[in-house]
């Protein structure tokens, strides 16, 4: 078995017309929140940012980019406590929709 990619795209929330808070403010928080995943034990290496072509981004303003040693390793990670604790703390209230990709690389 090879290696495994993973990614995830967001879309990030856009704050109220009620609030105060510039949209750059708000999406810079949620990039922040979101950040915490890369404190996360498991993959071999991760990146974050933004789409380089927005044009072709299909609205998804967010992602992350992570390589994983095995399929075992991206399903231990997936349910880890400290995985699912960034997740529903710091991702899912700052996101209005979520893809995610995974694939094998072959050896």
């Amino acid at each position: 078995m090879g290696k495994v990619i993973h990614i995830v795209l967001w879309k990030l929330k856009r704050p109220s017309i009620l609030t105060s808070t510039s949209t750059e403010e708000v999406l810079a928080q949620a990039k922040q929140a979101i950040s915490a995943l890369k404190n996360v034990p498991g993959p071999e290496t991760m990146h974050l940012g933004p789409p380089l072509i927005d044009a072709r981004a299909k609205g998804f303003d967010w992602g992350l980019y992570s390589v994983f040693s095995s399929r075992e390793a991206l399903d231990k990670y997936a349910v880890s406590e400290a995985h699912v604790k960034v997740v529903t703390e710091n991702v899912r209230p700052n996101v209005d929709d979520v893809m995610a990709y995974d694939w094998e690389l072959d050896e």
